[in-house]
């Protein structure tokens, strides 16, 4: 299980005002390094580059 603070996630709009991630929000999750993961929200089918989700 993974928990992320979800003030910061309603910053970007990730979650409701409710604190609950819309059903048709997605994500991607790539392993960077050991014990690190970038997540990004996906918008439609495109995946956010790296330098872009910075």
């Amino acid at each position: 299980m993974v928990s992320l603070d979800k003030r910061e996630l309603r910053l970007d709009g990730i979650v409701d005002a409710d604190g609950e991630i819309p059903q048709d929000q997605k994500k991607y999750v790539n392993r960077v390094a050991e014990g690190a993961y970038l997540v990004r929200a996906v918008d439609g089918d495109d995946i956010p580059e790296v330098g872009d989700a910075l």
